[in-house]
């Protein structure tokens, strides 16, 4: 599905402001679920790619043994080799090591090395934009878009820098369980509320999209479905996730109600030519951009249902 983001061009001749809605290539169907699996669980792989998650993420860094660290790199990467370039199923993601510790390091040469095509890659606590620049340099050609893991202070603090990194950055995702610990704070809605909302923030203003972080309590299914509702208000695009099971209740919280449905499609219908290129008055109140890429972004979820 294509997603659309703000475009400001000044006017030569006045100081008036026209928006414009584009489409950016890195944000091009932006999933509403990730399911993370361990590189270190090759058997899984089949049963993680057949849950209904839109993206799959097989995953080098916290899920590895650190004693079993190259035997997870080499089959996940043989594994990847052999997976077909189609159209259809989830997408695939590779979670690496952190660029600054050697196992990252050895995971981007292995990667390079091995010649695989990723539709997204995962880097783990990045703290400044240049990791994302020298990964896009590294291995730029084999990536289709990255994902920033924001999970120290520091990286919520840079949030918005690392937001314009640009190249093929495509996403800013939360880090949960690391920046509750690093903080102090409670690994819950309260005590992350404060990172949720400027992770955001900063996503927004650089045009890329927001990722949440997994909801860790497995069998608290209404707990999931209440949370994903919550960041879903908060502008989050996707709902992480460790179960296949967690995939359906994620889905579920992301499909409009009838009369949301109904408002996004009129007024969808309503942008003039079908293409929006500046306010207009619509059953009496004036229509941005924001408002026309919100039931754009309503009617395509409603197709994926």
């Amino acid at each position: 599905m294509p997603a659309f983001f703000l475009d400001r061009h000044r006017s030569p001749n006045d100081n008036v402001r026209t928006l414009n809605i584009e489409s950016k290539p890195v944000q091009s169907n932006p999933p509403r679920s990730m399911l993370f699996v361990s590189g270190e669980k090759v058997e899984r792989f089949a049963k993680a790619m057949a849950a209904g998650a839109d993206l799959v993420c097989i995953d080098l860094e916290d899920a590895v043994h650190p004693q079993r660290k190259l035997e997870a790199r080499n089959n996940v990467l043989g594994w990847l080799k052999l997976q077909p370039r189609t159209d259809t199923g989830p997408r695939v993601a590779l979670r690496l090591n952190g660029l600054r510790t050697a196992e990252g390091l050895r995971d981007v040469v292995a990667l390079v090395d091995s010649g695989v095509q990723l539709d997204w890659l995962l880097l783990p606590k990045v703290e400044d934009k240049a990791d994302i620049q020298c990964i896009a340099g590294w291995a730029g050609a084999q990536i289709g878009a990255i994902a920033a893991l924001i999970e120290t202070p520091l990286g919520i603090e840079n949030a918005r820098s690392i937001g314009r990194a640009g190249g093929k950055l495509g996403a800013l995702m939360l880090g949960g369980a690391d920046l509750s610990a690093e903080l102090g704070a409670q690994f819950d809605w309260e005590g992350l509320f404060s990172a949720r909302g400027r992770l955001v923030n900063a996503a927004r203003a650089a045009g890329v999209q927001a990722w949440d972080v997994p909801h860790v309590d497995i069998g608290n299914l209404s707990g999931l479905s209440e949370e994903t509702r919550k960041v879903l208000a908060l502008g989050f695009d996707c709902k992480t996730a460790i179960h296949p099971q967690q995939i359906q209740i994620i889905h579920a919280a992301f499909a409009p109600t009838p009369a949301d449905l109904d408002w996004a499609k009129l007024l969808v219908q309503a942008v003039p030519d079908g293409e929006f290129s500046g306010a207009f008055l619509y059953q009496g109140r004036m229509v941005d951009a924001p408002l026309v890429r919100k039931a754009r972004r309503i009617v395509e979820l409603s197709r994926l249902q």
